[in-house]
């Protein structure tokens, strides 16, 4: 009999939610009557049409200092620059209980400082729903699997490797390159 299991979820849902808790309350968010919706289409950069609705936003009369920092990040190339400094801070939180990104860019001296914790708070709701699919595949095979390939940027981070370890107790758990992942996946599977 086959199975087949998966969430259309990942990598970026998290960085969208790390950005928009960690990142864009330096831009007034949840500080003023910005709307929430602003937020989101800065920091989804992937989505072109939100790029260009967010870039022609006004905000005029937004308080200091958010006001300036919105216009900062509304110029040529800077929702990209801090997209990669989320992604970043995603990669290093995965290691690190803190880290530190420079936000220099926007304003000088701009920073933002950000523990562990944030990371796995912005990752709860796809790591329950990877909690839930993992708990249906016991279920439906009847038995907790003996080997469980990772493979992934994502797979590499501790919180979503314990996430695993919880739901697939005694399993081991084999780390696959992320470049080659399908690919090895699928070999080692078939051997």
């Amino acid at each position: 009999m086959h199975h087949a299991w998966g969430i259309a979820r990942g990598g970026t849902d998290i960085d969208l939610a790390l950005s928009l808790a960690g990142f864009m309350p330096l831009f007034g968010r949840g500080a003023t009557r910005v709307p929430a919706h602003h937020y989101v289409e800065a920091a989804m950069v992937q989505d072109l049409p939100r790029q260009r609705d967010f870039r022609q936003h006004r905000y005029d009369g937004v308080p200091d200092p958010f006001e300036a920092r919105l216009r900062a990040l509304q110029e040529a190339g800077n929702t990209a620059r801090l997209y990669r400094a989320v992604e970043r801070s995603k990669i290093a939180l995965s290691d690190a209980p803190r880290h530190a990104e420079a936000l220099d860019f926007i304003e000088a001296g701009l920073g933002t400082d950000i523990a562990d914790a944030a990371l796995v708070a912005a990752a709860g709701p796809y790591l329950d729903e990877l909690e839930a699919l993992l708990r249906e595949v016991v279920a439906d095979i009847g038995h907790v699997p003996g080997v469980v390939f990772l493979t992934g940027g994502m797979s590499r981070a501790g919180y979503v490797r314990e996430r695993v370890m919880a739901c697939f107790p005694g399993a081991r758990l084999v780390q696959g390159d992320p470049s080659f992942g399908v690919v090895r996946g699928l070999a080692l599977a078939a051997a």
